[in-house]
């Protein structure tokens, strides 16, 4: 994938320094910049499929662990929270659903799901084949310049992913817009 490849909508800047994540946290996707990792530390198991995404990831004090979320390894009930930062996007659509009741699965009653993501409009440029942003992230003093893309094949938006929460049993605490991308905040009850 190259630039040209991509339709990018203007960067967008996410201040996470405040993001209440509490107890142990499950990081689906937390390969790459690592960035839930980089937040919590030694709170957070980070799994992602695949290895080099692991492996790419900054040092710290999390666990990395190559594993697949629609067939999570953990016992019921042993999470306090799940992320799903930037992540999403990548997972083919009719693996949703599955993600969804196991994350649903392996949280603690009371449990917090929180989904940052973008919303992905119906394709409208033929000769652009991806879609996607650059990111400034900021984790109290630090900042972390990143950029997401994903081929543009289905259509995503913040009502979306809130259907699927409250289909698998999880009511929403808040959601909202942030410019061009947007958060949910899932609860197990």
């Amino acid at each position: 994938m190259v630039d040209e490849d991509i339709k990018f909508i203007e960067t967008q800047k996410i201040d996470l320094t405040d993001v209440k994540l509490t107890g142990r946290i499950l990081d689906i996707g937390g390969g790459g910049e690592g960035i839930i990792g980089q937040l919590k530390g030694e709170s957070v198991i980070a799994i992602d499929r695949r290895e080099s995404e692991l492996k790419e990831a900054p040092l710290g004090d999390y666990l990395k662990i190559i594993m697949d979320a629609k067939d999570l390894k953990f016992l019921d009930e042993s999470f306090d929270t799940a992320t799903a930062f930037f992540t999403l996007m990548y997972v083919p659509i009719e693996n949703h659903q599955k993600i969804f009741q196991e994350i649903h699965r392996v949280l603690k009653k009371g449990g917090e799901f929180l989904v940052w993501d973008f919303p992905i409009p119906k394709r409208d440029t033929p000769e652009k084949e991806f879609y996607g942003l650059h990111l400034e992230v900021k984790i109290r003093k630090k900042k972390i310049s990143t950029g997401y893309a994903t081929r543009w094949v289905k259509e995503q938006d913040i009502e979306y992913y809130t259907n699927l929460g409250a289909f698998n049993g999880f009511s929403v605490v808040e959601k909202y817009p942030l410019d061009g991308i947007f958060y949910i905040r899932f609860r197990k009850e």
